[in-house]
């Protein structure tokens, strides 16, 4: 758990940026950010929740009416203002509220992910999109590293459900099924804000596996591979990930030339984290040995991404990142290769920068023969034929 105590850092050294950047205000809009400044979980959909950030006191909070309650619960706000519903009669809106609040205030910070409409209602004042909530989250403290363990604990006991279900002829419908278990072991094990919790689990079958954004459908079946499985959850606020790729028979000479080159790509970004390396360090070391190997053709991605208050967060382990690694940032590893036709190759951890290296969060077999399925599993396909036809799916 996060602590008031923390909660209340986390705003000071925001407060600390604000100054820094010579700015007379702050606006923080996103969701995650809001969360990670208050610990109060809501859903943003049509009404936007502000709060305003000067370098000293008051903190103001902008919310509608029927959340000013509930927000107006974080430790570490100064000042609660409601505006009426959305849409809202003349006068009563967040953008006539958010204005008066700014006043004469000039210099405005903004989120980078700001919306074109809260953008056109801050036509009048001065502004710069910086960052500065997201560069704050980089680097994790104790307790948001023991909850990213906490996550990454659940991502690998959805992977090891997944493994024990798979069958030759399994369908999607009944991987993402499993889901429903690992959402009962978190309840019982650490409780559960449904708020800040989201559960995927899900796989993507060969040959759609060469398309690592496809959309199977839910009646897809699963036979020989490669086929990538995704364990990828948010528990109670922080996130992290489990991928990898699975086989229901022995792969051909031509997956197993690519898996041997993905896991070799992998071994060399992990022996590349440490505090001060440049993240497109990390992953070149992938990337340039994959090209080497003739597989330049077959890559569709980066090598990772920052992982903590949401799955996808800076630092970006990418080519066209000026991010650099110090401790205590959470990342992924996940080089993949694609080959058309045929289905992708693909492992993910969620990985801790330490002082000296790194460590895995995420731990979960990485070989072909523990990714092998084996066994006729009557059982699993009797249930399965339950599942579907519970479904109507034939």
């Amino acid at each position: 758990m996060i602590s008031n105590e923390e909660y209340g850092l986390r705003m000071a050294s925001l407060q600390q940026q604000v100054a820094a950047s010579d700015l007379d205000a702050y606006i923080v809009t996103n969701e995650e950010n809001i969360y990670y400044l208050t610990g109060v979980s809501y859903k943003q959909q049509e009404r936007p929740f502000f709060i305003i950030v000067r370098p000293e006191p008051p903190v103001v909070l902008l919310t509608p009416a029927l959340e000013g309650e509930h927000l107006g619960n974080a430790p570490n706000i100064d000042q609660v203002i409601w505006y009426w519903d959305y849409p809202s009669p003349l006068g009563e809106g967040w953008s006539e509220k958010l204005n008066d609040i700014l006043d004469s205030t000039m210099a405005i910070g903004v989120e980078p992910s700001l919306k074109l409409e809260i953008v056109e209602a801050l036509s009048e004042h001065e502004y710069r999109i910086l960052p500065l909530v997201e560069d704050i989250r980089l680097v994790k403290s104790a307790a948001e590293i023991e909850m990213i363990q906490t996550a990454a604990r659940f991502c690998d006991m959805g992977a090891g459900k997944i493994l024990e279900a798979a069958y030759p002829g399994i369908t999607l419908l009944e991987i993402a099924s499993l889901s429903r278990s690992v959402q009962l072991a978190i309840i019982k094990q650490v409780g559960y804000d449904p708020l800040a919790t989201n559960l995927m689990m899900a796989a993507w079958p060969a040959p759609l596996s060469a398309q690592p954004h496809g959309v199977p459908a839910i009646g897809d079946q699963f036979r020989a591979g490669p086929h990538i499985w995704l364990s990828y959850l948010r528990v109670n606020g922080y996130a992290a990930e489990n991928e990898r790729t699975f086989f229901l028979k022995p792969p051909t000479a031509q997956v197993k030339e690519a898996f041997a080159a993905m896991t070799e790509a992998r071994k060399r970004a992990f022996a590349a984290v440490r505090p001060g390396v440049a993240a497109v360090e990390v992953d070149l070391a992938a990337k340039e040995f994959l090209r080497r190997e003739g597989f330049g053709d077959y890559l569709l991605h980066r090598t990772g991404h920052g992982v903590g208050q949401d799955n996808h967060e800076g630092p970006w382990i990418a080519e066209g990142s000026d991010q650099v690694l110090a401790e205590n940032m959470v990342i992924t590893i996940e080089p993949g290769i694609y080959l058309p036709d045929v289905g992708g190759v693909r492992h993910s951890d969620t990985v801790l920068v330490t002082q000296d290296g790194y460590r895995l969060l995420t731990n979960f077999p990485t070989d072909i023969k523990s990714l092998t399925v084996k066994g006729a599993k009557p059982m699993k396909r009797i249930m399965g034929k339950i599942i579907r036809k519970v479904a109507g799916i034939g």
